[in-house]
């Protein structure tokens, strides 16, 4: 479904976007501040625009609360990694879901994947570490922010594979709502142990409306809404281009230099998306070539 995968894209462009907005942030507020008002403005925007949807049945709000719990632990463990990560680095290490999605389905769900989605899977792999490898010749390294960045990812992955099981068109609202308000019941239960501290510039705030309304609520509704018609893994492919557009704002605003790593491992993370989002019909030729591989392979010399 062409829209979909266009909702996934506009997804992953806002998602890329929010390393640099935040880091920018960082210099006028803290980290799990940041946090709790990106997560409360994401819940009080889904309540207020499906407030007729908050009656759900019981199956439906448990699920929500679990996608919620992944998706806050991958948000947290991001934004708090992009404190010692740079920004580029931080939306490569973060796309890595690709692979632990992949892993999962096929693994613990045991749903087949086509050659192609392996096949972009793996161009996705060599495109991360070329970029990430390009990234650590800096000073931070690949370090605790990028390994907590990493334990987003898993946690992105895991939310996505549960996301494509469970999600249906007919409760992608209830689900979306459900996922904020989870993440909002997070936020509020942390402040009184971090403490809080209202934000008063302008600018700032116009950073977190962006964060919390548009990279939170928005981009939220369309995840869901797409991986309804999506399935895990092509979705999870999709959105990893995620790191090609931190790259594209990290260097369109000055942050970070454009280099080769940059240009050949978004490069290649761009083709894996291509892959994923080509034709079925062009995509089983490709499968039946490497199925012919295969079974030449077997045979007995």
């Amino acid at each position: 479904m062409p829209w979909a995968f266009a909702a996934l894209l506009v997804a992953a462009m806002a998602w890329g976007s929010t390393v640099v907005v935040a880091k920018s942030a960082f210099e006028s507020i803290s980290p799990i501040n940041l946090l709790v008002v990106r997560l409360v403005l994401t819940g009080v925007v889904l309540v207020a625009v499906f407030s007729t949807r908050l009656r759900m049945p019981r199956a439906v709000a448990v699920r929500g609360m679990v996608l919620g719990a992944l998706f806050t632990a991958g948000i947290a463990s991001q934004i708090i990694g992009l404190q010692y990560t740079p920004a580029s680095l931080s939306g490569f290490v973060t796309a890595s879901y690709v692979v632990f999605t992949a892993i999962i389905s096929a693994v613990l769900l045991r749903q087949r994947q086509p050659a192609t989605t392996w096949l972009a899977v793996g161009l996705t792999i060599v495109g991360i570490v070329i970029l990430a490898s390009g990234a650590s010749r800096g000073d931070a390294g690949f370090g605790f922010g990028a390994a907590l960045t990493l334990f987003g990812a898993v946690m992105f992955a895991f939310h996505i594979v549960l996301l494509g099981r469970w999600v249906r068109p007919e409760t992608v609202q209830q689900l979306t709502v459900m996922q904020a308000l989870m993440g909002t019941a997070v936020a509020l239960v942390v402040v009184p142990f971090t403490g809080f501290d209202m934000p008063r510039d302008p600018i700032l705030w116009g950073q977190l409306l962006y964060l919390g309304i548009f990279c939170g609520a928005v981009t939220l509704f369309l995840q869901s809404w797409a991986q309804s018609y999506v399935a895990a893994t092509p979705s999870a492919v999709i959105m990893c281009s995620e790191p090609v557009f931190s790259a594209i704002f990290a260097i369109g605003f000055g942050f970070e230099p454009l280099t080769v790593h940059i240009i050949v491992g978004g490069s290649l993370v761009v083709v894996a998306l291509l892959l994923t989002a080509w034709p079925r019909k062009r995509g089983r030729v490709i499968d039946a070539l490497v199925e012919e591989v295969r079974r030449r392979r077997s045979r007995p010399a």
